[in-house]
Protein backbone atom coordinates (compact mmCIF):
# COMPACT_ATOMS: atom_id res chain seq x y z
CA UNK A 1 0.00 0.00 0.00
CA UNK A 2 1.27 3.20 -0.79
CA UNK A 3 1.47 5.96 1.51
CA UNK A 4 -1.03 8.77 0.11
CA UNK A 5 -2.87 5.59 0.07
CA UNK A 6 -2.61 5.22 4.11
CA UNK A 7 -2.77 8.65 4.40
CA UNK A 8 -6.15 9.19 2.89
CA UNK A 9 -7.96 6.08 5.11
CA UNK A 10 -6.33 7.70 8.36
CA UNK A 11 -8.20 10.75 6.42
CA UNK A 12 -11.49 9.01 6.14
CA UNK A 13 -11.65 7.72 9.96
CA UNK A 14 -10.70 11.06 11.51
CA UNK A 15 -13.36 12.40 9.40
CA UNK A 16 -16.11 10.54 10.47
CA UNK A 17 -14.86 10.28 14.01
CA UNK A 18 -14.84 14.01 14.55
CA UNK A 19 -18.13 14.49 12.38
CA UNK A 20 -20.19 11.07 12.52
CA UNK A 21 -21.68 9.16 9.42
CA UNK A 22 -21.59 10.35 6.50
CA UNK A 23 -22.21 9.53 2.78
CA UNK A 24 -19.77 9.14 0.22
CA UNK A 25 -20.23 12.45 -1.00
CA UNK A 26 -19.93 14.31 1.48
CA UNK A 27 -16.24 12.33 2.42
CA UNK A 28 -14.92 13.30 -0.84
CA UNK A 29 -15.90 16.86 -0.56
CA UNK A 30 -14.73 17.40 2.61
CA UNK A 31 -11.38 15.46 2.01
CA UNK A 32 -11.40 17.09 -1.50
CA UNK A 33 -11.15 13.63 -3.46
CA UNK A 34 -12.53 12.75 -6.70
CA UNK A 35 -16.15 10.81 -5.88
CA UNK A 36 -15.03 7.69 -7.72
CA UNK A 37 -11.68 7.37 -5.71
CA UNK A 38 -13.39 7.84 -2.32
CA UNK A 39 -16.04 5.05 -2.98
CA UNK A 40 -13.09 2.91 -4.34
CA UNK A 41 -11.66 3.57 -1.00
CA UNK A 42 -14.59 3.43 1.60
CA UNK A 43 -15.97 -0.03 -0.32
CA UNK A 44 -12.19 -1.36 0.62
CA UNK A 45 -12.27 -0.09 4.25
CA UNK A 46 -15.73 -1.61 4.41
CA UNK A 47 -14.84 -4.99 3.26
CA UNK A 48 -12.03 -4.83 6.09
CA UNK A 49 -14.36 -3.80 8.40
CA UNK A 50 -13.10 -1.19 9.10
CA UNK A 51 -16.30 1.24 8.46
CA UNK A 52 -19.68 -0.64 8.59
CA UNK A 53 -22.32 1.05 6.35
CA UNK A 54 -25.81 1.80 6.91
CA UNK A 55 -28.10 2.70 4.02
CA UNK A 56 -25.90 5.20 2.13
CA UNK A 57 -24.29 6.61 5.04
CA UNK A 58 -21.02 5.12 6.49
CA UNK A 59 -19.37 5.52 10.02
CA UNK A 60 -16.79 3.81 12.42
CA UNK A 61 -16.54 -0.11 12.24
CA UNK A 62 -15.76 -2.73 14.64
CA UNK A 63 -12.27 -3.16 13.58
CA UNK A 64 -11.89 0.93 13.73
CA UNK A 65 -13.24 0.96 17.23
CA UNK A 66 -11.47 -1.48 18.68
CA UNK A 67 -8.11 0.01 17.03
CA UNK A 68 -9.61 3.39 18.83
CA UNK A 69 -10.24 1.62 22.59
CA UNK A 70 -6.44 0.19 21.91
CA UNK A 71 -4.86 3.29 21.87
CA UNK A 72 -7.65 5.19 24.51
CA UNK A 73 -5.70 2.04 26.67
CA UNK A 74 -2.02 2.64 25.67
CA UNK A 75 -2.73 6.05 27.06
CA UNK A 76 -4.00 4.05 30.43
CA UNK A 77 -7.35 5.90 31.30
CA UNK A 78 -8.84 2.57 31.22
CA UNK A 79 -6.22 1.08 33.58
CA UNK A 80 -6.03 4.23 35.50
CA UNK A 81 -9.81 3.81 36.59
CA UNK A 82 -9.74 0.34 36.94
CA UNK A 83 -9.02 0.04 40.48
CA UNK A 84 -11.15 3.11 41.48
CA UNK A 85 -14.27 1.13 39.51
CA UNK A 86 -13.19 -1.70 41.16
CA UNK A 87 -13.61 -0.13 44.27
CA UNK A 88 -16.70 1.39 43.56
CA UNK A 89 -18.20 -1.96 42.68
CA UNK A 90 -17.53 -2.98 46.20
CA UNK A 91 -19.23 -0.31 47.34
CA UNK A 92 -22.55 -0.06 46.03
CA UNK A 93 -22.61 -3.88 44.96
CA UNK A 94 -23.84 -2.87 41.07
CA UNK A 95 -22.82 -2.73 37.48
CA UNK A 96 -20.15 -0.14 37.04
CA UNK A 97 -18.98 0.53 33.15
CA UNK A 98 -16.39 3.54 32.06
CA UNK A 99 -17.68 5.35 28.93
CA UNK A 100 -16.22 7.27 26.75
CA UNK A 101 -16.48 9.42 23.34
CA UNK A 102 -14.59 8.73 20.21
CA UNK A 103 -15.74 11.69 18.37
CA UNK A 104 -19.20 12.27 18.59
CA UNK A 105 -19.75 8.42 19.23
CA UNK A 106 -20.09 7.37 23.25
CA UNK A 107 -18.98 3.55 24.06
CA UNK A 108 -18.59 1.66 26.56
CA UNK A 109 -14.64 1.16 27.01
CA UNK A 110 -14.83 -0.93 30.42
CA UNK A 111 -17.30 -3.01 32.68
CA UNK A 112 -16.92 -3.90 36.06
CA UNK A 113 -19.32 -6.79 37.06
CA UNK A 114 -21.31 -5.92 40.30
CA UNK A 115 -22.85 -8.53 42.62
CA UNK A 116 -26.72 -7.57 41.50
CA UNK A 117 -25.72 -7.92 37.88
CA UNK A 118 -28.25 -6.36 35.18
CA UNK A 119 -27.37 -8.32 31.90
CA UNK A 120 -27.85 -5.64 29.60
CA UNK A 121 -25.80 -6.88 26.46
CA UNK A 122 -23.87 -4.31 25.21
CA UNK A 123 -20.32 -5.00 23.52
CA UNK A 124 -17.78 -2.78 24.54
CA UNK A 125 -17.28 -0.59 21.42
CA UNK A 126 -21.27 -0.47 20.56
CA UNK A 127 -22.08 3.04 19.92
CA UNK A 128 -24.71 3.94 22.46
CA UNK A 129 -27.51 5.98 22.01
CA UNK A 130 -27.07 9.94 23.19
CA UNK A 131 -30.89 10.87 23.89
CA UNK A 132 -31.81 7.67 26.20
CA UNK A 133 -29.17 6.80 28.09
CA UNK A 134 -27.46 8.24 30.95
CA UNK A 135 -23.58 8.43 29.57
CA UNK A 136 -25.10 9.65 25.91
CA UNK A 137 -26.76 12.79 27.87
CA UNK A 138 -23.81 13.45 29.79
CA UNK A 139 -21.49 13.76 26.80
CA UNK A 140 -24.70 15.93 25.01
CA UNK A 141 -24.90 18.48 28.01
CA UNK A 142 -21.20 19.21 28.37
CA UNK A 143 -20.15 18.89 24.69
CA UNK A 144 -21.60 20.47 21.64
CA UNK A 145 -20.35 18.15 19.05
CA UNK A 146 -22.05 15.61 20.92
CA UNK A 147 -25.22 17.76 21.59
CA UNK A 148 -25.45 18.48 17.56
CA UNK A 149 -24.81 15.19 17.37
CA UNK A 150 -27.68 13.83 19.16
CA UNK A 151 -30.34 15.65 16.84
CA UNK A 152 -28.76 14.74 13.80
CA UNK A 153 -29.41 11.58 14.64
CA UNK A 154 -32.71 9.21 14.69
CA UNK A 155 -34.00 9.33 18.22
CA UNK A 156 -36.24 6.16 18.37
CA UNK A 157 -38.87 5.98 21.41
CA UNK A 158 -37.51 2.82 23.06
CA UNK A 159 -40.05 3.04 26.14
CA UNK A 160 -42.94 5.41 27.51
CA UNK A 161 -39.72 7.36 29.34
CA UNK A 162 -37.96 7.73 26.36
CA UNK A 163 -37.32 11.71 25.55
CA UNK A 164 -37.42 12.45 22.48
CA UNK A 165 -38.06 15.78 21.41
CA UNK A 166 -35.51 18.92 22.06
CA UNK A 167 -37.81 20.62 24.61
CA UNK A 168 -37.53 17.69 26.68
CA UNK A 169 -34.09 17.10 26.27
CA UNK A 170 -32.94 20.42 26.29
CA UNK A 171 -34.63 20.10 29.95
CA UNK A 172 -32.65 17.61 30.50
CA UNK A 173 -29.53 18.46 29.32
CA UNK A 174 -29.79 21.84 31.80
CA UNK A 175 -30.74 19.91 34.91
CA UNK A 176 -27.68 17.03 34.50
CA UNK A 177 -25.49 20.55 34.14
CA UNK A 178 -27.35 22.21 37.26
CA UNK A 179 -26.61 18.70 39.13
CA UNK A 180 -23.34 17.36 38.07
CA UNK A 181 -25.32 13.71 37.60
CA UNK A 182 -27.16 12.55 34.54
CA UNK A 183 -29.91 10.31 35.09
CA UNK A 184 -32.20 7.83 33.18
CA UNK A 185 -34.99 6.10 34.36
CA UNK A 186 -36.42 3.29 32.01
CA UNK A 187 -35.75 5.71 28.93
CA UNK A 188 -33.78 2.90 27.44
CA UNK A 189 -35.09 -0.33 29.29
CA UNK A 190 -37.91 -0.48 31.38
CA UNK A 191 -37.20 -1.37 35.05
CA UNK A 192 -33.63 0.00 34.48
CA UNK A 193 -31.85 3.01 36.07
CA UNK A 194 -28.72 4.53 34.49
CA UNK A 195 -26.51 6.58 36.40
CA UNK A 196 -23.66 8.80 35.10
CA UNK A 197 -20.86 11.27 36.98
CA UNK A 198 -18.51 13.22 34.57
CA UNK A 199 -14.81 12.63 34.23
CA UNK A 200 -13.01 15.71 33.81
CA UNK A 201 -9.14 16.14 32.24
CA UNK A 202 -7.03 18.58 34.42
CA UNK A 203 -8.52 21.54 32.03
CA UNK A 204 -11.46 21.07 32.66
CA UNK A 205 -13.25 18.96 29.66
CA UNK A 206 -15.16 16.20 30.02
CA UNK A 207 -13.06 13.15 28.36
CA UNK A 208 -14.63 9.73 30.33
CA UNK A 209 -18.38 9.31 32.49
CA UNK A 210 -18.70 6.57 35.37
CA UNK A 211 -21.72 5.00 34.73
CA UNK A 212 -23.85 2.83 37.07
CA UNK A 213 -26.90 0.32 36.09
CA UNK A 214 -29.27 -0.97 38.07
CA UNK A 215 -32.45 -2.84 38.25
CA UNK A 216 -35.11 0.05 39.33
CA UNK A 217 -36.57 -2.29 42.38
CA UNK A 218 -33.20 -2.68 43.46
CA UNK A 219 -32.28 0.96 43.86
CA UNK A 220 -35.05 2.42 45.59
CA UNK A 221 -34.81 6.19 45.52
CA UNK A 222 -33.71 6.90 48.99
CA UNK A 223 -30.77 5.45 48.72
CA UNK A 224 -29.75 6.64 44.70
CA UNK A 225 -27.86 9.53 46.18
CA UNK A 226 -25.56 7.33 48.24
CA UNK A 227 -24.93 5.30 45.10
CA UNK A 228 -24.42 8.91 43.22
CA UNK A 229 -22.05 10.20 46.26
CA UNK A 230 -19.54 7.14 45.65
CA UNK A 231 -19.50 7.72 41.94
CA UNK A 232 -18.65 11.33 42.30
CA UNK A 233 -15.80 10.08 44.64
CA UNK A 234 -14.44 7.28 42.33
CA UNK A 235 -14.76 9.83 39.19
CA UNK A 236 -12.31 12.34 41.29
CA UNK A 237 -10.15 9.71 42.29
CA UNK A 238 -10.01 9.04 38.55
CA UNK A 239 -9.17 12.70 38.11
CA UNK A 240 -6.83 13.25 40.52
CA UNK A 241 -4.37 10.36 39.21
CA UNK A 242 -4.62 11.77 35.43
CA UNK A 243 -3.80 15.32 37.26
CA UNK A 244 -0.94 13.75 39.41
CA UNK A 245 -0.10 9.86 39.39
CA UNK A 246 2.03 10.37 41.88
CA UNK A 247 -1.59 10.08 43.76
CA UNK A 248 -1.77 6.20 42.77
Amino acid sequence: MDGQRLTRIFDVIDQLAEHGPQTVTELSSRLKLPLSSTHDLVKAMVEARALHCSGRTYGLGPRAVRAALNVMDAVALPRVAEHHLDLLVQKIGFDVYLAMATGTRVVYVSRHAGRQRVNLDIPLGRSLLLHSTAVGKLFAAHRPDVYRAMFERERPQLTPQTRTTQVQLDRDLAAIRARGVSVSRGESLRGVIGLATPVRAPDGSLIAAVHVSALRNSLPSKETGAVVAAMHEASLAIENEIADPAVA
